[in-house]
């Protein structure tokens, strides 16, 4: 079996994208040696010429990037693209990826003789990039017509997406996965009544994540907290943290390996995803988080976000761009000890169902399932 995997960017680019084409194509070529991937993507910096790399079962190509433009890769010709998906059974495409997607329509009556799956990873109506819709649903639902299955990270994707619910029998709910190695401590946490309260945030720093919100939510707490990334609004926010006169507790830090971002994990106490749009669809981060037992708290998006870590069970759901919410809901777990430790315990069991094997397991059986037409 050949599977063609086209992305927007692939490791050591960070971001759930990224996460699940890695998941998918290591665990399911390492388990099943008769399936073979290529993964066809951008450099997430700016690159002038092709890079390909082979490993065991997957080939790696990173076409040519010339120009980036807020995150988005400015390429329109993906010259290999109609060879690959000649040379594929399988084509597996994660949206939103705009010019890959016009390139893809390029080749539709080639695709047309392939499998297609599309991995629909968020909803674009909401995030900056929603002016673009009335303009780019005719060009997507090309694709979704002749695509096999579609898949969503959550349900409410589906339920979010008039667009979707157009597709609704060919949609299958598969969410994302975390990674064990970040997986540092299993056990529920024991609430820290000696020293103040350690808050994190993991991601990029950009805007939609809501970054600011979390940084004026604790300017007058008795906490700490530390925000691990790095993005465009890095200046803004140590700005931020300066004239607001926290910087005693508020910590940045940047390109951690896999064993010091584990750290941090384990060495937190809740972990706070603050993100104020749709463009945050899921946040694997959330799962990183209760993988090492920490309570989350999150805010009500239209998207995967609360489906992750729900309200009331592994942790607080509070409104997006409201600082005010947001510290209370600190509050609220500062408060209640015994709160406190029946979301970290809730977490270590609903984490298991996010596990990298299921989601492996969940995609293969798509691969090799009859076509839905």
């Amino acid at each position: 079996m050949k599977i063609l995997q086209t992305v927007k960017y692939y490791e050591p680019s960070k971001g759930g994208m990224e996460s699940v084409v890695k998941d998918i194509v290591s665990s399911i070529s390492t388990k099943h040696k008769d399936v073979k991937f290529t993964v066809y993507s951008n450099n997430h910096t700016r690159l002038l010429n092709r890079n390909i790399d082979s490993v065991n079962n997957i080939t790696l190509i990173k076409e040519r990037t010339p120009f980036i433009f807020k995150s988005q890769p400015l390429n329109i010709k993906y010259r290999s693209l109609t060879k690959l998906i000649a040379d594929n059974e399988i084509i597996h495409h994660h949206y939103p990826f705009p010019n890959m997607e016009l390139a893809l329509i390029r080749n539709i009556e080639l695709l047309r003789q392939r499998k297609l799956i599309i991995t629909w990873h968020a909803n674009i109506k909401s995030s900056r990039w929603s002016w673009i819709g009335k303009f780019y649903d005719p060009i997507i639902k090309r694709l979704l017509d002749i695509a096999q299955h579609i898949v969503v990270t959550s349900p409410q994707l589906l339920e979010n997406s008039d667009l979707l619910l157009q597709y609704k029998d060919k949609v299958t709910v598969i969410p994302l996965s975390f990674d064990p190695a970040l997986s540092l401590n299993v056990l529920p946490k024991k609430y820290p009544f000696n020293r103040n309260i350690k808050l994190l945030f993991v991601g990029k720093l950009r805007e939609y994540k809501g970054i600011k919100y979390l940084i004026d939510a604790v300017k007058e707490l008795n906490v700490n907290l530390t925000i691990v990334g790095d993005g465009e609004n890095a200046t803004s926010l140590a700005k931020q943290v300066e004239i607001l006169n926290i910087e005693s507790k508020v910590e940045f830090k940047s390109n951690l390996s896999n064993e010091d971002l584990g750290k941090c994990y384990l060495d937190s106490d809740i972990f706070v995803l603050p993100s104020i749009n749709e463009a945050e669809a899921f946040g694997v981060v959330q799962l990183e988080a209760m993988a090492n037992a920490l309570p989350v708290i999150n805010t009500n998006l239209k998207s995967g976000v609360p489906y992750v870590s729900l309200a009331g069970i592994t942790g607080e759901t509070v409104n997006p761009a409201d600082s005010n919410e947001l510290r209370l809901a600190i509050e609220n777990l500062i408060s209640q000890p015994q709160l406190f430790e029946k979301y970290s315990a809730n977490a270590v069991r609903r984490v298991e169902m996010f596990s990298r094997s299921k989601l492996a397991e969940n995609y293969l059986k798509l691969y090799s399932s009859e076509s839905v037409k």
